[in-house]
């Protein structure tokens, strides 16, 4: 199952870069900007501090504008997405198009392997979610378990 990652800026745009590389080290496939008038803007900023993970505008038409120029700074990265509610098409060249749904970060493993489990067995590609501190715990840590017996031990 891809993740992908929605941006937000809302504070240092240093912090913002600096996630995006840790997320992009961590395994995202793809970031996600908010549809809005400056996501391109942002979708741009991100290309140039990263160097694998898909750049993915939502809902952006070729007479928008700005497509060609982002394709351009990302390397060939971008990927365009049509929006239908919280799920999303990815048109594929192949001819096959890609299903990702939204949700937010989950609480836990366990509920980060049920939503894998779930979007996976619904048909989806990937997953978008939010950017946040615990996403990049599960990231980098999908499978491991919170059971720490040595605490118990300490609590008798």
């Amino acid at each position: 199952m891809r993740v992908g990652v929605e941006l937000r800026l809302a504070g240092d745009p240093g912090e913002l870069f600096a996630d995006a590389r840790a997320l992009e080290t961590a395994g995202v496939d793809s970031f996600w900007a908010p549809p809005d008038r400056d996501q391109l803007t942002l979708l741009a900023a991100v290309a140039a501090v990263t160097l694998r993970a898909r750049i993915v505008a939502v809902d952006v038409t070729p007479e928008s504008g700005g497509t060609a120029m982002l394709d351009r700074l990302s390397r060939g990265r971008v990927a365009a997405a049509a929006s239908h509610g919280e799920e999303f098409r990815i048109s594929a060249a192949e001819g096959e198009d890609e299903r990702w749904t939204r949700s937010d970060v989950p609480v836990g493993r366990a509920a980060w392997r049920e939503l894998r489990d779930a979007s996976e067995a619904a048909g989806f590609a990937g997953i978008v979610l939010p950017n946040g501190p615990r996403l990049l715990d599960l990231l980098r840590n999908p499978d491991v378990e919170d059971d720490r017996p040595d605490l118990r031990l300490a609590f008798g």
